[in-house]
């Protein structure tokens, strides 16, 4: 008993240690906040982060970071964030942005819309953004996402997306390719090799079409 007693003292006087130095470190100048590190973010920056979080002056590394937090994960087009500290005064905030799958247009400019179609808060010259055109469409830009998941190729080659009727027409190259909506990345693979194949083969073509269970119709040109 006496034994648990001694242990028991000695960790309330570490403990009771610790809580005083964390509020004398919070004093000193040596640990205030003197810099915002942003990691994961492809179109916010440093300072749109610094700017929504609003460290207040002489502000502790050793402060709560909730109220930060809570106000990164409030910023539209930001999908998670955490915050960790970097001793002596550096807060590093990791973010995961919304993923931009085309470019689209809104009132004559250009913007960036993600997979469910929504166009996201981000300026799309800063970085420029080497994605195709399409409708601010949930189902074309489905479809695009589907294809980017599953053959980065295909997808780096596609210039422009749109509907026909209930259906997606992807232009690439000078031809087009039609998925039904609900495209699957199999239908999507097999379309990848069919093409691969024809320019393997030297072949040219107008139109691929992905419509149909288990082919791939090929229209126009050489093919």
């Amino acid at each position: 008993m006496k034994r648990r007693l001694v242990l028991a003292a000695g960790l309330l006087t570490l403990a009771a240690v610790l809580y005083a130095g964390v509020r004398l470190a919070r004093t000193l100048s040596f640990f205030h906040v003197r810099r915002i590190e942003l990691v994961g973010g492809t179109y916010l920056t440093p300072a749109d982060i610094a700017r929504v979080i609003a460290v207040p002056a002489r502000a502790s590394i050793f402060d709560e970071t909730a109220p930060f937090l809570a106000r990164v994960r409030r910023m539209a087009g930001v999908r998670a964030a955490r915050i960790a500290r970097r001793l002596p005064g550096t807060l590093r905030v990791t973010i995961r942005e919304a993923e931009a799958i085309a470019l689209g247009e809104r009132n004559g400019r250009l913007v960036l819309l993600d997979a469910r179609g929504t166009i996201l808060p981000f300026d799309p010259t800063s970085p420029a953004a080497d994605l195709p055109l399409a409708e601010a469409d949930p189902t074309v830009a489905g479809v695009l996402a589907r294809v980017r998941e599953t053959d980065a190729d295909l997808f780096a080659g596609i210039d422009r997306g749109s509907r026909l009727k209930q259906d997606v027409v992807l232009e690439m190259g000078g031809g087009r390719v039609i998925f039904r909506a609900d495209a699957t990345g199999d239908e999507i693979r097999d379309l990848a090799l069919i093409r691969d194949w024809l320019a393997r083969e030297g072949r040219s073509w107008r139109e691929l079409d992905a419509r149909f269970s288990s082919r791939v119709v090929v229209r126009g040109r050489g093919a």
